[in-house]
């Protein structure tokens, strides 16, 4: 599993991805469009080409400076090397340290344990098979009957 630190240089916003988010960051720069479950290699290429283009998800600043893990983790800045970290397994994002040492036990971040106490579950994101866009469900009221179809909200010319 590929773990990725990213910073920002602007602000100092920094953050750990796994593998899902970078690729989910990757598409939003219109990245692995024909790619549902890019290798390893692959994202780790088009990151390091890419990173100055990413986004700062705090100031919105494009240009990104990234540093990739020895193993699967998050990165320890007292002791200067990467750590075993805990991962929401909703959103992929880190949860925090303070978080998992009052619940060790804890598998999701504070938003996405809310959303879940709330008794809503978060909608896994689907990527089309053919551009690497956004699907989205849309309903159908054709011959009396609601159905529910899938769309591509990339390029019309995408049929999925």
């Amino acid at each position: 599993m590929l773990a990725v630190k990213l910073s920002c240089l602007q602000c100092g916003w920094q953050t750990t991805c796994g593998d899902v988010d970078i690729t989910r960051r990757l598409r939003v720069l219109g990245l692995l469009k024909r790619e549902a479950k890019p290798t390893e290699d692959l994202v780790r290429e088009l990151l390091a080409a890419n990173a100055k283009r990413l986004a700062c998800d705090q100031c919105q600043t494009a240009g990104l400076a990234f540093s990739e893990s020895k193993e699967s983790g998050d990165f320890d800045t007292d002791a200067g090397d990467w750590q075993q970290a805990i991962v929401c397994e909703v959103c992929k994002q880190p949860i925090p340290a303070e978080r998992v040492e009052v619940f060790p036990d804890a598998r999701r971040c504070v938003g996405c344990q809310d959303v879940a106490d709330r008794g809503e579950e978060p909608e896994e994101l689907e990527f089309c098979e053919k551009c690497g866009s956004l699907v989205e469900l849309r309903v159908s009221h054709a011959g009396g009957m609601t159905r529910y179809k899938r769309f591509c909200t990339g390029s019309p010319s995408c049929r999925l």
